[in-house]
């Protein structure tokens, strides 16, 4: 039992309601009223330590919660919420010392020097929101078959974690990439912007033209 009197099961369901509920204030009362001891006797419930981190967050405790995350061990199932923790923590923290909110620019370079540990994260770099392993999944699939049918799609999805829409988009984007290369390959550039020219310059200038603009490829 724990000194409100809670039972272990009473503790995780509480949490697991005040932390989906996102009420940080509430939280940072319960384990204000919690004895230390009992918080670090109860580490083997994950979603307690996780409603404690998050109370960490929303106190401005991070000292606390960077520690609390490092030295702990969580399901992988967690990684992307406690990571999305930990850098809205890092840039609170940032911003309190600056005293002024970050820009997008500010908060990539804080990414990029404080990644998150491994207890939190699997070490694969995330690009575009893709993990390495699922880029290179999608390529060798696409080398197979550039126009993959909702059953494929679906497939993919068990294998690499993606929503459906993720795996259209980025099929519809590497078609699109490779038709610009091959284009540009066969007129070069300069021949490229004239044909557009040519063929956009009689257009109303309210209308919408999707024109390629590189011949790089990713």
């Amino acid at each position: 039992m724990t000194g409100l009197s809670f039972s272990t099961q009473q503790l995780d369901a509480i949490c697991t309601a005040l932390y989906q509920a996102k009420d940080g204030d509430q939280l940072v009362h319960l384990f204000r009223d919690l004895d230390s001891q009992v918080i670090c006797s109860e580490w083997t419930s994950q979603p307690i330590r996780i409603a404690y981190i998050y109370a960490l967050y929303h106190a401005g405790n991070f000292d606390r919660l960077f520690e609390v995350i490092g030295r702990s061990r969580f399901d992988e199932r967690y990684y992307k919420e406690l990571q999305e923790i930990w850098y809205k923590a890092r840039y609170k923290e940032n911003e309190s010392k600056r005293g002024k909110e970050l820009g997008a620019v500010e908060k990539y370079r804080l990414r990029r020097k404080y990644p998150p540990p491994r207890s939190i994260w699997d070490g694969q770099e995330t690009i575009y929101s893709f993990k390495e392993n699922s880029r290179k999944y999608l390529k060798q699939f696409y080398k197979q078959n550039q126009y993959p049918t909702l059953d494929q799609k679906k497939e993919i999805s068990r294998a690499t974690d993606l929503e459906i829409v993720q795996i259209s988009n980025w099929f519809k984007n590497r078609r699109q990439r490779d038709k610009t290369r091959m284009e540009c390959a066969q007129y070069g550039r300069p021949q490229m912007m004239q044909l557009q020219t040519l063929a956009y310059g009689n257009l109303p200038l309210n209308m919408n033209i999707n024109v390629p603009y590189s011949c790089k490829m990713e």
